[in-house]
């Protein structure tokens, strides 16, 4: 530890910089085991139990048509074995690491303040390679993002970072995994700090380090690899001003199957959930099922990269119904892997259902006689549009998947369908229980745990110092909301907590002075009166029907309701008394 403390000493902003540069490293290096590991389970599973191979985007570039019909007997053995295997790993040594990782690290930059368990990414790790390898529908992400973001939790504790700066270290660590899988440095950067939020936000502040980690990352991959994007994209262009019309609708149709997917994703995750058997073996009952799917689609196995590369070059000859078949078959082994306890990413079968609904509908308009629209661009552009609606990212989806493609001529087409599929994908879900591809996502940065508790702590010191006239809508519309649920709001550091208190008829102290009343350790911070919110002042004047929003101990608040003989009491929301546990 001794050693670190030249760290310590540095400014944050260097300090994350090394920080962003370190990480980059790791993120790199280790999308490279992963995807070893990966081809291990492939090769020592799925291959030997199966006889089937994964199709490579290198594979499926040279092909002139897709791979001809044959059952695969062995895959649901394969697939069952993974994950029986996956299930009792994860479920012994780290429950979390079940899903896909990208949600456990958003939850940990939410409510845990960057903290992610030191053993979560060995067992990430190892669960996803044996899940995916053997043939469970998942993708490479998010594993990789847990990694690198496992990695900087770690260090970040052991070099005593602030909880800031570890929060910015989670997301370094996701930009870098991404980057180093997908090769898109740009988009994965935004991805990290757009895929906290339901809602068109981002967490700014931390994006020019991730933009570090990113390139870094990246870097470390080209020069392993090579510099070619991850697929392979013929010559194609969107044609004319008005063919923009026909995406337009693209985008339309992937914001409904975006609104579509998270439903049925956690309708079986909650199926699973509900199963009365050890959760050791659920993994291995959803990877039964999706191998008697694959066995007969093994298309949809995997993260489906070599099919994905198909359907850009045309889809090889494959007709419509099969290439719906294969969309829907991705939906429904995607939910089954990830959802029965699987481990793996969500990203990539995302893309497999968009590239297929885009190649379907390039289909169907050849058959209805629309020849000019380009095979390869409607593809590339459901692709964007089904992640950017289901994932709520859509600034990053556009990046990403037009940097993994180099379909920078497309950037026109993809920006119209990927902004309409995300206002379809919001007014479709907007009731729905799961309303987005990522549970652990919150609408803005207002309602994440993190800045509403930094907001409340600025706010009080604020008002006790008279310089902060509080917005009455902000007052109305956040703060009583907050309250609304009960038991107060903590503004951490001295325990203190906000409480709303109504000023009942009769009260004793209608008509006084606030001076008069003698408080020392309960400050009222505000006064509601007649939907308009007053700073109070010693001279003050309370009246009847004021709602006061007081700032005290859960001690000093027990102390003071006494003194007003029961008469001005938390209202319905917060009645009864004050716990001196946060929420």
């Amino acid at each position: 530890m001794l050693s670190f403390r030249w760290l310590n000493r540095l400014d944050p902003t260097p300090r994350l910089i090394l920080f962003a540069v370190f990480l980059g490293l790791i993120g790199g290096f280790g999308a490279q085991l992963f995807l070893w590991l990966l081809h291990m389970g492939e090769v020592l599973i799925l291959t030997p139990l199966s006889g089937y191979h994964f199709l490579t985007v290198a594979a499926a570039s040279h092909s002139l048509k897709a791979p001809g019909f044959r059952f695969y007997w062995g895959i649901p053995l394969a697939t069952t074995v993974g994950g029986l295997l996956a299930g009792v790993l994860v479920y012994r040594f780290a429950p979390e690491a079940e899903g896909h990782g990208t949600d456990a690290v958003v939850q940990a930059f939410h409510e845990r303040n960057g903290y992610i368990r030191p053993r979560v990414p060995l067992v990430k790790t190892l669960a996803s390679a044996i899940t995916i390898g053997s043939g469970g529908s998942a993708g490479r992400e998010g594993p990789t993002a847990q990694i690198a973001a496992g990695v900087g939790s770690i260090v970040g504790r052991f070099c005593k970072l602030s909880k800031k700066e570890r929060r910015y270290v989670v997301l370094m660590g996701v930009a870098a995994g991404l980057s180093a899988i997908f090769k898109s440095p740009l988009g994965t950067a935004i991805f990290a700090v757009e895929i906290l939020y339901a809602g068109v936000a981002f967490e700014g502040d931390a994006l020019l380090y991730t933009l570090i980690a990113s390139a870094v990352a990246y870097a470390v991959t080209g020069a392993i690899e090579g510099w070619t994007p991850l697929f392979v994209l013929p010559k194609a262009s969107f044609g004319t001003p008005l063919d923009l019309v026909w995406y337009g609708i693209l985008g339309i149709l992937a914001g409904s199957i975006g609104a579509f997917l998270p439903t049925v994703f956690y309708g079986i995750r909650d199926f699973f959930r509900r199963l009365r058997i050890p959760n050791h073996f659920k993994p291995a009952i959803g990877g039964l099922a999706v191998g008697l799917i694959g066995a007969v689609l093994p298309g949809i196995l995997g993260g489906g990269y070599g099919y994905m590369q198909l359907a850009l070059e045309g889809a090889a000859g494959l007709s419509i119904g099969f290439l719906l078949l294969l969309m829907v078959g991705k939906i429904v082994t995607l939910s089954l892997t990830i959802g029965s306890g699987g481990s793996g990413g969500v990203f990539a079968p995302t893309l497999f259902i968009g590239v297929f609904l885009g190649a379907a509908a390039s289909g169907f308009l050849r058959w209805v006689g629309i020849h000019q629209i380009s095979e390869t661009a409607l593809a590339v552009v459901g692709m964007a549009a089904v992640f950017a609606g289901a994932a709520r990212v859509p600034i990053a989806a556009l990046i990403m998947v037009t940097e993994m493609t180099g379909g920078y001529h497309l950037i026109v087409p993809t920006m119209l369908a990927v902004a309409l599929s995300y206002f379809v994908q919001l007014s479709l879900s907007r009731r729905h229980r799961y309303p987005t591809l990522y549970e652990a996502q919150v609408q803005s940065p207002m309602e994440s745990p993190v800045h509403r508790r930094l907001y409340y702590e600025t706010v009080t010191e604020l008002l006790r110092r008279h310089k902060l006239q509080l917005d009455e809508d902000l007052i109305s519309n956040q703060l009583l909301e907050q309250l609304s649920e009960g038991h107060g709001i903590s503004l951490g550091r001295t325990g203190e907590r906000l409480y709303r208190l109504h000023l009942a008829p009769g009260a004793p102290i209608a008509g006084a002075e606030i001076r008069s009343l003698g408080l020392e350790d309960l400050l009222i911070m505000s006064i509601i009166r007649s939907d308009h919110s007053l700073i109070p002042k010693g001279g003050t004047v309370l009246q009847v029907g004021d709602e006061l929003l007081v700032c005290a101990t859960p001690g000093a608040l027990e102390s003071f309701t006494p003194r007003l003989a029961a008469q001005v009491t938390p209202d319905a929301a917060t009645a009864g008394p004050p716990p001196a546990t946060g929420p």
